[in-house]
């Protein structure tokens, strides 16, 4: 629901739009954050609430303005960050259970076609039209970091088709059609191919997509300290600027550290190795863009703290390609 609040007030009001988040028992900052989870059925009745105090045909022309794939945090920013958009179809249909409990996705490849089909567990529900719209303009974002509307070839619905056709062909830019299986997004097969235009600025991984989803607060000081390391992998990570951010001194959290067995260096190497480690899996960057993302500026030394926590070289843990290795248990 991250992104929708304004376009809901300018069309209902805000003192509506809080009556139908309290009705719905939903807090009032589903707006502002992925990390509260919102269960679909809630969702599915504060939006028929939403659409029926609209009075609008379909309540998916006012949000799917403003509905993005990158509203949904890091998971929006990992499916986007792939080499190709046929990898990023892909990846956004095996990592859809970190977003939804019960909607899912596929992709299929037929003749030149690239179908992406979306499958609702509530198309039967009253409220789907406006659901299912928000759903493809929601898909349709996830092309933008590859290429426009021009490899777009048709989307079709699997509601009744409504009685003016037009808008909807006005808003998607390419034939739409209703009454159809399938809630499909089609593209030419060449959009598959198509290359990411900018690299983004962070690369995230599949442990950012689980931690963000589903990591527990630390409850720990060790915990707490490796947080703060993963959270600025590439900056200066100083052992006075995380005792600062954790309200010790120094000398404090060297002892503390020091109490459970373990130092601030080791932390923030496995750290470090850790996340290269995700990387090196992960990603189709080379070695020594990796070590100059995870802090290290010079890849020769990135290597040998590399090999003394893995006993591989990054190469070679590469080249393993084995999805349960991880740093320290190598």
């Amino acid at each position: 629901m991250v992104g929708l609040q304004e376009g809901l007030v300018q069309c209902i009001g805000e003192r509506s739009v809080k009556s139908a988040l309290s009705a719905e028992d939903l807090p009032g900052f589903a707006f502002e954050t992925t990390r509260a989870y919102i269960p679909q059925l809630a969702q599915i009745r504060f939006f028929e609430r939403t659409a029926r105090d609209a009075g609008v045909e379909n309540l998916g022309f006012v949000l799917g303005q403003s509905a993005s794939v990158r509203q949904y945090g890091v998971f929006g920013d990992y499916v986007t960050s792939t080499p190709t958009f046929s990898d990023a179809l892909h990846l956004t249909s095996d990592m859809m259970s970190y977003h939804s409990s019960l909607d899912r996705l596929s992709v299929q490849h037929e003749r030149d076609i690239l179908q992406l089909t979306y499958h609702s567990a509530f198309r039967n529900v009253e409220v789907y039209p406006h659901y299912a719209m928000l759903a493809v303009s929601v898909l349709l974002t996830i092309a933008n970091p590859f290429f426009g509307q021009a490899l777009r070839r048709k989307i079709t619905f699997n509601f009744p088709k409504p009685r003016h056709t037009g808008p909807y062909e006005e808003f998607f830019g390419c034939p739409v059609a209703f009454d159809r299986p399938e809630l499909a997004v089609f593209f030419d097969d060449e959009a598959g191919q198509q290359a990411l235009r900018k690299k983004p600025e962070k690369i995230p991984t599949l442990g950012d997509v689980v931690r963000d989803a589903m990591g527990p607060a630390p409850t720990n000081l060790v915990g707490s300290v490796r947080a703060i390391l993963q959270a600025n992998i590439s900056g200066t990570n100083s052992i006075d600027t995380v005792a600062r951010q954790l309200d010790y001194s120094e000398r404090s959290l060297r002892r503390r550290l020091d109490e459970v067995g373990t130092s601030f260096r080791e932390l923030a190497q496995k750290a470090r190795v850790d996340r290269a480690t995700e990387l090196l899996l992960g990603s189709h960057l080379d070695v020594s863009e990796i070590s100059q993302l995870v802090g290290y500026s010079d890849p020769s030394h990135f290597g040998r703290a590399f090999r003394q926590l893995t006993g591989l070289t990054p190469s070679a843990a590469r080249r393993a390609s084995t999805p349960n290795f991880v740093a320290g248990n190598g």
